[in-house]
């Protein structure tokens, strides 16, 4: 079967044959791979099948769920493009990244159990790979490696502990991740209780951020100090202030009223991409 001639993402940019019957797409709406129809019925699992879309006689995967057919077929050995020798010697790599893009076929990431030889008890999962932990020292935020390296900038990046799979937040100074995942992870964003906290403590504790991200968006996406306590975004915050007071009667004293446990405050107004502030990382290319 010849390579395709029109595309469902509109006008082909560039097709090139990374094995036998197998193209690796751009056209002007998205990329990923397009394989002819009856091999790819033939070759791949049902499962697999499941996350493409067949136009005519090509089955089309996008660019994020191309991750699964990359994967099987690189175990195979059907890719054979020399550009792409990692992959098909290292088709495992795919699958820890499969695990961010197509959970469902790779299964999500597991929480952390230990860092620096100490056991980590989970304490809430935020979403998958995102975690609140404990250890001696404290409470954590949690964060996978291949997600940081997907979504994050190089400040959150550089401002984390890493140790092996996982990047370690203290809860006390995770505003960065917390305003860069809330933007694409609905679990993280459920837990932002109140948006004023969260942008006094970014204005507060890190003002070469604020500074670099507001020369880097639109004025409507800008971070503006608000008056608020700091670090107090978090619903896990709160709770974690609760217990440190003898009674929540007395935690309610001491916090503003806006703060209190029993209160819903407004969730984070809709932002500009995070791609419109640092540069994203690499993602899988054919």
């Amino acid at each position: 079967m010849p390579q395709p001639q029109i595309s469902i993402w509109g006008t082909i940019l560039t097709c090139v044959e990374i094995g036998l019957h197998i193209y690796a797409l751009q056209a002007e709406q998205n990329q990923g791979l397009v394989l002819d129809a009856d091999y790819a019925k033939e070759t791949l699992s049902e499962e697999a099948l499941k996350l493409g879309q067949q136009q005519g006689d090509h089955i089309y995967f996008d660019d994020v769920k191309s991750v699964v057919p990359a994967y099987e077929l690189a175990r195979q050995g059907a890719i054979t493009h020399p550009e792409l020798s990692e992959i098909t010697t290292n088709p495992e790599k795919l699958a820890e990244n499969g695990q961010y893009f197509a959970p469902e076929y790779f299964g999500p990431f597991e929480p952390p159990q230990s860092w620096a030889g100490q056991e980590v008890r989970l304490q809430q999962t935020l979403d998958n790979g995102i975690f609140i932990v404990e250890r001696q020292s404290g409470l954590h935020l949690a964060v996978h490696q291949v997600i940081g390296e997907q979504i994050l900038s190089d400040m959150a990046l550089h401002h984390a502990a890493g140790h092996g799979d996982y990047l370690f937040y203290p809860l006390e100074d995770c505003a960065i991740p917390v305003y860069e995942l809330s933007a694409s992870h609905p679990g993280v964003l459920a837990q932002v209780v109140n948006e004023d906290s969260l942008l006094h403590t970014l204005c507060d504790d890190h003002p070469e951020y604020v500074g670099m991200h507001n020369l880097h968006t639109e004025d409507w996406g800008h971070i503006h100090d608000r008056p608020a306590p700091k670090s107090l975004f978090l619903q896990a915050q709160l709770n974690h202030a609760a217990e440190q007071d003898s009674s929540h009667v007395e935690t309610s004293l001491h916090l503003p009223e806006a703060y209190r446990l029993d209160d819903i405050a407004p969730a984070l107004q809709v932002r500009e991409p995070q791609e419109d502030f640092f540069e994203p990382s690499e993602e899988l290319e054919w």
